[in-house]
């Protein structure tokens, strides 16, 4: 439940802080402008990044038992968040940025102890005089390894929260409390920024960000495979922390070998060379997603396997990616060729049903019926509601009224997020299909409907209701991969049927709060009935 809580934290401070924020952004000038090397074509706040590093340490300092290395990592992120913020507002010389993560690094290093003792191919631990300068060099690398991969909308937050679940998972496996804890403040973090960072993205996390971001993964996989877990191999954080490495040694190693400076701007990058060879902007990030996904999977079934073995899989991993590219170069390759697509019957069909609205209008009002009903189903029969549930509904039920009476500017932002906490709350006590509850089965009945009610707005609706992001691409490879990973803590607690569910209650109340009035009144209401359900039983 502890780590529940920091997660829903974490995520609701950082989504309460963004608006803000980014009409402060044009007020200390953290503004991007595009250029020849970049994306994006209009200017966009970059100043996200400040929001999630507010949202993580504040969760982390609310529900973790500080010791001397949760304090130097905390002061370490406030570090990066002040030479980020100066970054974002007036583009630093490469050197001042350097002298922050620096400073970042020697004091997570020196005072926090996290330090690379254990490397590949050496028996043995390296002496202080070895490890240390090693450790410093790597925090820095890795650091800039996501700050110089964030090049397309969506990009360094979505690998950066694949990277982050799994460390978590694997820190959960090996009992490391802290790792978990910091994992899921930080995952929470990245998902409230990202909804605003998916293409075309209103908000970037800037310097602050993917330094954040870039720092906080190097440090929690140092911790992971030297301290909680020093039995998998020292080749392991490789393969975890994924793409933007490999990425960026070969960016620079180009870089190098044309005879120019490491730290030169171009357009070399993976998701560059996606975007020449013809794949548009969604298709680059997630083909990316996967990429990684293949990575940290070898990290999670080989973590125990020889150096030899893991290198070898590393290169011929490399080669596969890198040389693919020169494949697809040399050849020429194009992808996405217009083509006329003929109007065959069933396309006549689906207009027709479309224009009555069975496709469109009754599958909006089933959701809106039907997901705030599963709100109230949940909290009715669930088994138990603890203390805790009972105060943060108690809590979310005084937002929510207080939002909804007021009428402030945020009123709209406060109210949305009370219904994914309550979403979260009402998987975590819904009966599951194992459950002796007589009415189980109904529920999950209902759940594949709402999935299926759905995908038909989504599919066949032309109003922008709903749009399909890669990070809807990113939750669907997590809750695949999650929970079929062999591990019999996962199985028993049916955390697979719960990801499911999960996935299902978010889209379709996000789809439901992007219709009329009317529906959302309708959303709103059996929210507040769901919450006085849990705060009269829990009471």
């Amino acid at each position: 439940m502890l780590y529940i809580f920091a997660f829903i934290v974490s995520l609701v401070v950082t989504m309460i802080l963004i608006p803000p924020i980014m009409k402060w952004a044009d007020k200390i000038g953290a503004i991007d402008i595009p250029d020849a090397r970049k994306v994006h074509t209009q200017a966009v706040p970059r100043v996200g990044g400040i929001a999630m590093v507010v949202g993580s340490v504040f969760s982390i300092i609310l529900l973790a038992d500080l010791n001397q290395q949760y304090i130097s990592i905390l002061a370490s992120f406030l570090v990066i968040w002040g030479f980020g913020l100066w970054d974002d507002k007036c583009d630093l010389n490469y050197k001042i940025k350097f002298l922050g993560q620096l400073l970042a690094v020697v004091i997570v290093v020196i005072w926090g102890d996290v330090v690379v003792h254990s490397f590949p191919f050496v028996d043995g631990a390296l002496p202080d005089y070895l490890a240390i300068p090693l450790t410093i060099f790597a925090l820095v690398g890795i650091t800039n390894a996501i700050n110089l991969s964030d090049g397309l909308d969506g990009l360094a937050g979505g690998t950066s929260l694949i990277t982050i679940s799994i460390i978590g998972l694997l820190a959960f496996d090996a009992n490391g409390e802290m790792v978990v804890l910091m994992s899921m403040a930080i995952a929470g973090s990245i998902l409230g920024f990202l909804r605003h960072n998916t293409h075309p993205a209103r908000l970037f996390m800037g310097d602050t960000g993917s330094q954040f971001l870039g720092f906080s993964l190097g440090v929690l996989v140092i911790v992971l495979s030297q301290s909680i877990n020093p039995a998998m191999s020292p080749l392991i954080p490789l393969f975890i922390l994924g793409l933007p490495i490999l990425d960026t040694m070969a960016v620079m190693g180009q870089r190098i070998y044309e005879g120019r400076s490491p730290f030169s701007p171009d357009k070399n990058h993976i998701h560059h060379k996606l975007l020449n060879i013809g794949f548009d902007h969604y298709e680059a990030v997630f083909i990316i997603y996967l990429v990684q996904s293949v990575l940290i999977s070898v990290a999670y079934f080989m973590m125990y396997e020889s150096d030899a073995l893991l290198l070898i899989i590393y290169i011929g991993l490399s080669i596969c990616v890198f040389g693919t590219f020169n494949i697809a170069r040399i050849r020429s390759w194009s992808f996405h060729t217009k083509e006329e697509i003929e109007v065959t019957s069933l396309r006549r069909i689906v207009r027709y049903l479309r224009s009555k609205g069975i496709l469109t209008t009754m599958p909006a009002k089933f959701m809106t019926f039907v997901v705030p009903l599963l709100f109230v189903f949940a909290f009715v029969f669930a088994e138990h509601i603890n203390i805790d549930m009972t105060i943060l509904a108690a809590l979310l039920l005084v937002i929510l009224v207080l939002a909804s009476s007021l009428k402030l500017k945020a009123s709209d932002m406060l109210e949305k997020a009370v219904v994914y906490i309550v979403s979260v709350m009402a998987v975590y006590l819904m009966p599951l299909s194992d459950s002796k509850i007589e009415y189980a089965y109904i529920i999950n009945y209902l759940y594949v409907l709402v999935a299926l009610a759905f995908a038909l707005r989504v599919r066949f609706c032309h109003e922008k209701t709903f749009q399909i992001t890669p990070l809807d691409y990113l939750v669907i490879i997590l809750v695949i991969i999650v929970p079929n990973l062999p591990e019999s803590h996962l199985e028993d607690s049916g955390i697979g049927e719960m990801a499911v569910k999960l996935v299902v209650l978010f889209y379709a109340s996000e789809a439901i709060m992007g219709l009329k009035a009317r529906s959302w009144d309708l959303m709103r209401l059996g929210t507040l009935m769901a919450l006085l359900v849990v705060v009269f039983r829990g009471f």
